[in-house]
Formats: structure tokens, C-alpha cells, sequence
């Protein structure tokens, strides 16, 4: 029997399974238009967010860490271009975060950390209005919302003789207990560059959220408003 007879019987069961492959496979991805992205939707997890460098600025252990208006301090404002730093906290299934709080701390307009006794004087020009850190609450559905500035890049030596330089950013901290869950850094620039106000479909939401109404209860409305506002969402690797 002559294994190459396309009339060969030995050919056929294996010529109707290729067949019933082949149109099992044509059939799911016909349906893969309707069916696919609501099972992938279903099965989606967000990547939780990195930790990053805490860097040596953080204030001290013991100190008055504020609220969420970081822009005014000694009954004055700074000059700095205004902020408004919000987001959501989340887990990895899309849940939001609640009863947590967030310190959040920067350098000023020009790159320099004011507050901290180990800046150095050559370190861009201070800023006395400014506050530099903060802390608050996350709010029941996972939002908070803070008012700062527009933190400077600046230059720095690691290590004792590394030059780097460090691009405007704003760090972070998730912290439950008194002890940190999280501590990371939202890069500014890059943040507003990839991900406006637009492309979020909650972002009325986040305007209506109580941490956004007790932002506004702190610096009034018009000032968000007239503010830039840097959406940084967290998704933190724990269930919610």
C-alpha cells in the first residue's frame, strides 16, 4: 500500500482531524472578534507598580508631615507652575485601595529639596513658600489628590563620583500601619506626556471623588482648575 495514495485508507482519519483543526481553529478566531477581548478583559491583570529609588531627601522620622497642600507654607504660596497630583489606588484586578495613606515629597521649582538639612547650597535656589512634602488619606473609593508644584530636574553625584541626572519627579510612599507598603516615584514628564486627562474614561469620577471635593475644601475649586493635573494611578500587589 502505497503511503503517498491520496486514496490510501491509512490517510484518511488523519486528513479529517487536520480538517476539524483547521476549521475549530477558522471558527475561534471568527469569534475571537465578539468573544476574545471580553475573555481577555476577564482574565486582564494590572501589573502592579514599581518600587523606586527612595532617594536621601525623605523627611526625617518625627517630622509634622502636613496635608495635601504642598504649594503653601508659612502663610504663603510659592511661585512654582501649580499641580494637582491624583490618582487611584488599586490592586491587581482593577479593585481600589481604601483606608491607606500616601506621603508624597519633592524638590522645589529649581531641583532643590528645601526642607532637608542635607541639601547643599549649591543646589538650585530655595523656595521658603513651599512646603516639599505631605500626607493624606485614601479616600473610600481609592482617589487621592494633592496640590504641589511642578518639581525642577536636577543634577546629582551618586555614590561619591557618579554624575547623574535626575528628571523631574515626585516620590511616593503607600503606607499602612506606620510602615511603608510601597515606595515609589511618578517620572512628571512622562506621566502627562503618555497618559492626559482624556484618555481616562473615570476621570470624571476622580473630579467627583471625596479626595478631590477635600482638595478643593483646602484650596478652592478655581485653583484645581486653573491647575495642571498629573494623573498617577498605584496598583499595589495585595488584594484590596
Amino acid at each position: 500500500m502505497n503511503p503517498r495514495d491520496p486514496h490510501s485508507p491509512r490517510l484518511w482519519p488523519r486528513r479529517r482531524f487536520n480538517t476539524a483543526v483547521l476549521f475549530a481553529a477558522l471558527a475561534a478566531s471568527s469569534a475571537g472578534g465578539l468573544l476574545g477581548p471580553r475573555l481577555a478583559n476577564a482574565q486582564q491583570r494590572l501589573s502592579p507598580t514599581a518600587s523606586d529609588f527612595e532617594g536621601p531627601y525623605r523627611p526625617v522620622a518625627g517630622t509634622n508631615w502636613g496635608g495635601i497642600d504642598l504649594m503653601t507654607s508659612r502663610d504663603a504660596v510659592s511661585p512654582g507652575l501649580p499641580v494637582v497630583l491624583a490618582g487611584r489606588l488599586l490592586d491587581t484586578a482593577g479593585r481600589p485601595h481604601s483606608g491607606l495613606r500616601l506621603q508624597v515629597w519633592q524638590a522645589n521649582s529649581t531641583g532643590r529639596y528645601d526642607y532637608h538639612s542635607a541639601e547643599t547650597p549649591g543646589h538650585g535656589r530655595p523656595d521658603p513658600a513651599f512646603r516639599g512634602y505631605g500626607e493624606g488619606d485614601i479616600d473610600a473609593d481609592g482617589w487621592y489628590a494633592y496640590r504641589t508644584i511642578r518639581p525642577g530636574g536636577y543634577k546629582r553625584t551618586l555614590f561619591g563620583f557618579l554624575p547623574w541626572t535626575f528628571v523631574p519627579h515626585i516620590h511616593v510612599a503607600v503606607r499602612a500601619g506606620g510602615r511603608d507598603l510601597l515606595v515609589t516615584q511618578c517620572n512628571v514628564d512622562k506621566v502627562v506626556a503618555q497618559w492626559p486627562a482624556t484618555a481616562y474614561a473615570d476621570h470624571a469620577e476622580l473630579m467627583r471623588s471625596a479626595a478631590m471635593r477635600g482638595l478643593a475644601e483646602v484650596v478652592g475649586g478655581a485653583v484645581i482648575a486653573q491647575a495642571e493635573l498629573v494623573r498617577f494611578d498605584i496598583v499595589l500587589d495585595r488584594p484590596a
